[in-house]
């Protein structure tokens, strides 16, 4: 019984090409752990570089400033420094006439062409006037001078001894034309606005300050 059961009993006869066979398996699986244990490294270098490289610095957002004030629905960006807006408002209802505003204190008749004019002031520090912006808003109409009519007339006594300096500009609230007249005090300038509605903005002052100032000043005006 002993014999039957011998080790001998179960030797099977090995293929040709079996032992080859496993010794590529055995270095296949030797060289698959190699790049596994190198990927491994790889990824642990990866991980280290982008820890270790700098967020990108992001733009700081810029908010937008806050507006100086307002003066009869726009809205006013910008003053020049060392000025500030003087909390007083000035509003009247003025008749029109001709390529003339009538400011006598009257109020206009019935059946006189009209128009609303409100006036802010920039001040300096000890009060002094520096800067107006005035709005003239075309209001009664009449058969002879329709809104058109009212703002030729509110532009033209606008700027009443003064000339026209280059051509005229886009502004954010219609068409600019800056303009130059002669005082005792010297040169001074003016920025005049008509509005697609009609309106007529002007913004002037003293001769101190400068056409730059002046055409700043208008650019910054915008709806309310």
């Amino acid at each position: 019984m002993s014999e039957m059961l011998s080790k001998s009993d179960f030797d099977l006869p090995v293929p040709a090409g079996f032992a080859e066979r496993v010794r590529r398996g055995v270095r296949r699986r030797r060289r698959l752990r190699v790049f596994a244990v190198v990927g491994c490294v790889l990824l642990g270098l990866a991980g280290i570089s982008v820890a270790a490289w700098p967020e990108p610095r992001r733009a700081p957002v810029e908010s937008a400033a806050p507006a100086v004030g307002d003066v009869a629905g726009f809205r006013i960006g910008y003053a020049p420094p060392g000025l500030r807006l003087d909390p007083r408002v000035s509003s009247s209802v003025h008749a029109v006439t001709e390529n003339l505003l009538v400011n006598d204190g009257s109020e206009p008749g019935p059946g006189q062409a009209s128009a609303v004019v409100t006036m802010r002031i920039l001040v300096k520090a000890n009060g002094g006037n520096s800067l107006f912006i005035t709005v003239l808003q075309p209001l009664q109409t009449t058969p002879r001078a329709d809104r058109a009519t009212i703002t030729r007339w509110l532009s033209t006594w606008s700027t009443i001894g003064m000339e026209q300096v280059g051509g005229e500009f886009a502004v954010p609230t219609g068409t600019a034309r800056l303009m130059r007249g002669q005082t005792t005090d010297g040169p001074k300038h003016q920025v005049l606005i008509t509005t697609a509605d009609g309106t007529v903005i002007d913004v002037g002052g003293n001769t101190e300050l400068t056409a730059a100032e002046l055409t700043s000043v208008a650019a910054g005006l915008t709806r309310g």
